[in-house]
């Protein structure tokens, strides 16, 4: 099974929008520069992430209960989105559907940030997880997939992604946001209770 990761990657390739031109009879229009960040309330404390293992954040019971019962695969890469190192887990699910989670905790680039309108293709809805910042991150043009990533640190994140399997039937979008803010909340609960 390849690395969620990379499909986030491959899905959600930062993209820079050409700045959007006004014209006023008389004048000469000057291009608006896109924001590069994501108007989020303020978080309630910062948490380093730089030392922890993304595999750790999902227990067993965690992973049980929510449908993940493949053994967690780790690794870890530079991250073009987030511009940053990023270690990942990836784990897999077979029931009640095929599905695959992966949590991943970028950090020393973007953050949450990567998630800003002008550098994605996707539909952001800022939300809250645990308490903190976050926003849910639904591809506009990949209906298999869907991302929470929760703001925890400047220039960090739990960025979880939750896409669908490969199995009959295909997993419906709204069914893979429920699945990725499930993993967050979970994930989140077992950060907090170690900070």
């Amino acid at each position: 099974m390849r690395r969620m990761v990379s499909v986030l990657v491959g899905v959600l390739l930062c993209v820079s929008l050409a700045g959007c031109v006004r014209e006023t009879a008389g004048a000469a229009a000057a291009p608006e520069t896109p924001s590069t960040e994501v108007p989020l309330p303020p978080r309630p404390r910062d948490i380093d992430i730089r030392n922890v293992d993304p595999c750790s954040l999902l227990t067993a019971s965690q992973r049980a209960e929510l449908g993940l019962d493949a053994e967690p695969a780790y690794d870890v890469q530079v991250s073009p989105l987030f511009e940053g190192p990023e270690p990942a887990c990836t784990i897999g699910g077979s029931d009640p559907r095929e599905v695959a989670a992966g949590v991943a905790l970028p950090y020393d680039g973007l953050g949450v940030n990567a998630f800003a309108a002008s550098r994605v293709r996707a539909d952001v809805t800022v939300i809250e997880v645990q308490g903190m910042p976050a926003v849910l991150a639904r591809p506009s043009e990949q209906l298999r997939l869907c991302s929470v990533v929760v703001d925890v640190a400047p220039g960090q994140a739990v960025n979880v992604q939750y896409r669908d399997g490969g199995g009959q039937p295909t997993v419906p979008q709204d069914d893979l946001c429920a699945g990725a803010l499930a993993v967050a909340e979970a994930a989140m609960s077992t950060l907090l209770s170690r900070v």
